[in-house]
């Protein structure tokens, strides 16, 4: 490996590492058990603590995901349809992906990870059909949004934080 070359699996330890300190620091501010945050079962966040960050205590990993509410179910789907690919962390992905886009900030920020671009990296690495599918390089809730509602014949569809976001003008700027 070059110097200062990361491996894909130093990328992704990082970004599970940020994801994960990203939801702990909301579980601490009292907003529901890690679990909840994520959209992943104890069984399935322990797996992934084992595969990603070995020698983590990770909390609530006897608490059940609550049920998922109809649009985080509806983007999970269209994650797994569109990724291209079966892995433990795809599934992962799906149910993170699917849980925090239901929050109000950019996806990016609701996860912890320092850009968009970091964003767009993981999907590309981890779930490269659905990177692929985002042709038009659209903020990737409006791209779950926009597919989903395409799918479903609407028209017009905005993911549901968007009205009161300052960036609103810029995310849906012309294509």
């Amino acid at each position: 490996m070059m110097p200062g070359a990361f491996s894909p699996d130093m990328c992704t330890r990082s970004d599970f590492c940020c994801i994960v300190d990203h939801a702990l620091s909301e579980r601490d501010a009292g907003l529901g058990p890690l679990t909840a945050r994520l959209g992943l079962s104890g069984p399935d966040l322990a797996a992934l603590r084992d595969r990603w960050l070995p020698g983590t205590d990770l909390p609530d990993l006897g608490c059940a995901a609550p049920a998922a509410p109809p649009d985080q179910t509806a983007i999970t789907r269209l994650i797994q349809m569109r990724a291209q690919r079966v892995s433990r962390e795809a599934f992962w992905l799906a149910q993170i992906l699917a849980r925090r886009s239901l929050e109000p900030r950019h996806l990016w920020e609701d996860l912890g990870l320092p850009s968009r671009a970091a964003l767009s990296a993981l999907i590309e690495r981890h779930l490269p059909g659905l990177h692929a599918a985002n042709r038009a390089n659209m903020r990737w809730k409006k791209f779950f949004y926009r597919q989903i509602c395409s799918e479903e014949g609407i028209a017009l569809c905005l993911s549901p934080t968007c009205d009161d976001c300052d960036e609103w003008a810029e995310c849906f700027a012309p294509e």
